[in-house]
């Protein structure tokens, strides 16, 4: 994997979510190609400076976490 700062990850993913319209943590993790650990922290960052929102996707065994940009 490629080692990238934090701040060139919110890009990517906020690049993808534009594409996209909602994509869970594993979708943007794999398409992004980080580990789903930094790829949350980078959510929650978005989610805190209001730039994302989420909401509960299915519920399986884990709860799925569904994020997408802000309108």
């Amino acid at each position: 994997m490629i080692r990238r700062t934090l701040p060139d990850i919110v890009g990517l993913i906020k690049s993808l979510l534009e594409s996209e319209k909602e994509l869970s943590v594993r979708q943007i993790s794999i398409k992004t190609q980080t580990q789903w650990r930094t790829a949350i922290k980078a959510l929650e960052l978005m989610k805190s400076l209001g730039i994302v929102k989420e909401h509960k996707g299915i519920t399986t065994k884990r709860e799925e976490r569904i994020f997408s940009l802000m309108k």
